[in-house]
């Protein structure tokens, strides 16, 4: 009898809801999508957001001969992640696991790194979007932070979402 093992799928753009549908029906066969959970600022507002992990990639765990070529050739999976020869690569178990274990409420915590005042990010997403500045601190008790921007002649201070922030220079 052959083992379980974890395997990663990379499914075609924006399908991994309805394979993820489609593989569970299946008996003896696990499927992990990992969700992450953020604020986003769209159409003028910032509004909450729910995005795979990994877009556009499954793992899944099954016995690889009883199984490939019914996922290999399901609705909306791409390819079974792998060699140039076609032989999948097995994920190993402990990466699941730790994935895992950082879930709560249904999507995995991130943890960004440690600011402290005076370093220097770049602003990657939201209304200042492309600017750099230096960090001021962090806004209690909310995610907002304050920063002051690197602009041509003068430096407001300006707030933002932590998670929009990329520290520059480490």
């Amino acid at each position: 009898m052959n083992a379980l093992n974890w395997f990663c799928i990379q499914t075609k753009p924006g399908q991994e809801e309805g394979v993820v549908k489609l593989l569970q029906t299946l008996p003896d066969l696990e499927v992990f999508n990992p969700k992450i959970r953020g604020m986003r600022f769209l159409r003028g507002r910032f509004r909450e957001v729910v995005e795979g992990l990994f877009p556009g990639y499954l793992f899944i765990r099954f016995e690889l001969p009883r199984y490939y070529r019914k996922i290999r050739y399901t609705r909306g999976v791409r390819r079974i992640v792998g060699s140039p020869f076609g032989d999948p690569y097995r994920v190993d178990e402990e990466i699941i696991s730790s994935i895992k274990e950082r879930e709560e409420g249904g999507f995995v915590r991130l943890d960004p790194p440690e600011l402290n005042p005076g370093d220097r990010v770049f602003i990657r997403e939201g209304p200042f979007r492309g600017f750099s500045g230096i960090f001021q601190g962090h806004l209690r008790p909310s995610e907002r932070v304050m920063i002051l921007l690197d602009t041509i002649s003068y430096q407001p201070k300006v707030e933002t979402q932590r998670e929009y922030l990329s520290l520059i220079g480490v």
